[in-house]
């Protein structure tokens, strides 16, 4: 305990305080029950889902992301889900660290009972800056949302409704429902830091614990039932390896309460134009869902546009339902720059 009070003494006043607040929201969880949460296979190109640090980490002012899933299309029932975020860089300090912030849905939509999840929620993060050119960023960012749940019975059936021959529709289920909707508070918070030599170099590692204030969430009155925490470690590098190829390890982990989800793979940029501030590069890999679903991935970077297609095989247990069909994905990134204002002494307008 005295090694670490004399190594917090020693940091700077702004990353004591990023420390102090990110120990703060960890320490809020209290106990564990069951759920899960929804996921992605392109995990690293849905960030506001992944971690509220990723909030303004990125170059430029404005990032706008969309999400696609559809999932076990041969299963009578797919599972879709969709999401969407907007962040930009709200202002750039002196020192030039930066506060930015977003807001994040996503929509979700599962089985006969057509299980919803909708959720909307604000996002913000501190960048903090240091370092030669300022290559080395640590960011701390906070989520707050809120979370709607609902299902419908019309499609589901019960024992009560079999007669003994044949089931019945117009018989009376005998079920009880408290509500069959329900709406909580949720918040999120998370760390990441990024080393960036530069536009191909680079690597980013983070860590965030969703639903931290543990809600609750159950469609009859039992405060029992809470929304465990969930745990997240993701790392991404970009490595250049020749002249027009880049190769893009990525990697995470995510834990709630017994259930856990691990995710590797890598991806080559192959650049087919690079020069100045255009480019177009080819994305195309292979990733694993580990004891569930080895997943292929391609997609196409033009200019600030980056379009991304995956698809997952599943071989887990599943199989027998799935008949090895996995999910369906698709991830849209644009991200947009101002125009530099140019304050240098005796800079004219170049027509003139």
């Amino acid at each position: 305990m005295r090694r670490q009070k004399s190594e917090i003494r020693n940091q700077s006043p702004k990353t004591k305080i990023l420390a102090l607040l990110f120990c703060i929201a960890v320490n809020c969880q209290l106990t564990t029950v069951n759920c899960q949460d929804i996921h992605f296979s392109q995990f690293n190109f849905s960030p506001l889902n992944q971690n509220p640090a990723n909030t303004n980490l990125f170059e430029g002012d404005y990032r706008f992301v969309a999400n696609y899933r559809n999932q076990w299309q041969s299963v009578p029932v797919a599972y879709n889900t969709v999401s969407a975020s907007v962040e930009m860089n709200f202002a750039t300090l002196k020192n030039n660290d930066k506060i930015g912030g977003g807001l994040v849905m996503f929509y979700d939509r599962a089985g006969d009972s057509k299980f919803t999840s909708f959720n909307m929620a604000l996002s913000g993060s501190y960048l903090l800056n240091f370092g030669k050119e300022d290559a080395h960023n640590i960011s701390l960012g906070y989520q707050i949302g809120f979370v709607n749940r609902s299902f419908s019975y019309a499609n589901l059936y019960f024992d009560n409704q079999f007669n003994g021959d044949a089931f019945d529709p117009n018989s009376q289920s005998n079920e009880s429902y408290g509500r069959t909707t329900f709406t909580f508070l949720d918040m999120a918070t998370g760390l990441a830091y990024k080393f960036k030599k530069n536009d191909r170099n680079n690597f980013t590692i983070g860590f965030s614990v969703a639903h931290f204030n543990m809600p609750k969430q159950t469609f009859f009155n039992d405060n029992s039932v809470r929304l465990n925490p969930r745990y997240i470690v993701h790392l991404r590098g970009q490595i250049k390896i020749a002249k027009k190829c880049d190769i893009v390890p990525e990697f995470m982990f995510q834990r709630q309460d017994t259930k856990q989800e691990f995710l590797a793979g890598l991806h080559f940029k192959s650049y087919i134009y690079n020069k100045g501030n255009s480019r177009i590069a080819l994305n195309t890999g292979a990733y694993y869902r580990f004891a569930d679903a080895p997943y292929l991935f391609a997609g196409l970077d033009y200019n600030d546009l980056q379009v991304n297609l995956s698809y997952d095989i599943n071989t887990s247990k599943f199989t027998q339902a799935t008949r090895a069909n996995g999910g369906f994905e698709v991830s849209v990134i644009y991200i947009l720059s101002k125009v530099k204002k140019i304050n240098a002494k005796g800079a004219v307008c170049p027509i003139f």
